[in-house]
């Protein structure tokens, strides 16, 4: 009995929520057609590239933007932005992004919900298992 596979297509436009690496690698494809950058500072404040004319920025769990418990990262936030067809940055939440500050600003609402709910189950679970 003979089996087949189908491979799905292959879809090679972005949507503004592919991962950060996915964009990384489209744009070192897209940075080899660009003109050479022009010496000058960083536009983005908070970019971790201090090599004059970069292409592309980031900030990588900027300090008081992540949660850690040990080595373990349990969330963090940074940005990037990658030269390319699309430059726009991107603000992310673990592995959620945003495009827009309408976005972040619902997301962090969201999780700020999240954990004050937390903090009402904590006490919950808590106070029952003092009872126990």
């Amino acid at each position: 009995m003979a089996h087949t596979t189908h491979i799905a297509p292959v879809t090679l436009g972005t949507n503004g929520h592919l991962p950060f690496v996915v964009r990384a690698a489209e744009a070192t494809a897209a940075r080899a057609e660009q003109p050479e950058p022009q010496a000058g500072a960083c536009h983005f404040r908070d970019c971790e590239d201090t090599e004059p004319g970069h292409f592309d920025h980031f900030a990588h769990s900027p300090e008081g933007l992540e949660v850690k418990d040990g080595d373990d990262r349990l969330i963090e936030a940074g940005f990037a932005s990658c030269s390319g067809s699309d430059p726009a940055p991107v603000v992310y939440l673990r592995n959620w992004e945003a495009n827009n500050m309408a976005e972040l600003e619902a997301k962090v609402d969201e999780i700020k919900r999240m954990l004050d709910a937390t903090l009402e189950f904590g006490a919950r679970v808590f106070a029952d298992g003092a009872q126990a």
